[in-house]
C-alpha cells in the first residue's frame, strides 16, 4: 500500500509542476489526503493481524464490559462518555486505530463519529469482542 501511495505523491508532484493554477493543486492535495485515509470494517482474523503493528486497540465498550475480559494491550475509552472524542483525541494520531465493542455497532459509530478526528488509518473488527472469543484469540480477564 505502501508503494502505491508513493507512487500517487510523485505522480501528484509531476502534476504539479506542469500546473500553474493554485486551484488545481488544492484539488490534486484533497484527493491524496482521501487516497492515504482508511477507515473500514475488517474481520477478525485480520484485526488480529494487525495488532502485531504498533497499532493503538481502542476497546470503546463499557468499563464493567472492558473489565470482565478485554483484548491484550487494549485502551478501554467508553463510546458513551460525555468525552469521548476528547479522550480519543489524545492518542498518538501517527499509529493505526483499531477499534472494537462487544459486537460492531458501538465500534462502527466510533469510527464514523472519529473521521475528520486527525485519524488517518481505523478499523472496526466485525462482529467485535464476541468474535475475538468465538475465534479462540487470546482474552486478558
Amino acid at each position: 500500500m505502501k508503494i502505491v501511495q508513493l507512487i500517487t505523491l510523485v505522480s501528484f508532484i509531476i502534476l504539479f509542476s506542469f500546473s500553474c493554477e493554485s486551484s488545481i493543486i488544492n484539488e490534486n492535495v484533497k484527493n491524496l489526503n482521501q487516497i492515504t485515509e482508511t477507515a473500514k470494517d475488517i474481520n477478525v482474523s485480520e484485526f488480529k493481524e494487525l495488532i502485531n503493528f504498533g497499532s493503538i486497540i481502542l476497546d470503546v465498550r463499557r468499563p464493567v464490559e472492558f473489565n470482565a475480559g478485554h483484548l491484550e494491550n487494549a485502551i478501554n475509552i467508553n463510546y458513551f462518555d460525555n468525552d469521548f472524542i476528547t479522550q480519543v483525541s489524545k492518542l498518538d494520531k501517527s499509529k493505526t486505530l483499531l477499534i472494537h465493542c462487544a459486537s460492531g455497532g458501538r465500534s462502527s459509530a466510533a469510527m464514523n463519529k472519529l473521521k475528520g478526528n486527525d485519524f488517518s488509518i481505523m478499523y472496526n473488527m466485525l462482529g467485535g469482542f464476541s468474535a475475538w472469543e468465538k475465534s479462540g484469540f487470546k482474552v486478558v480477564k
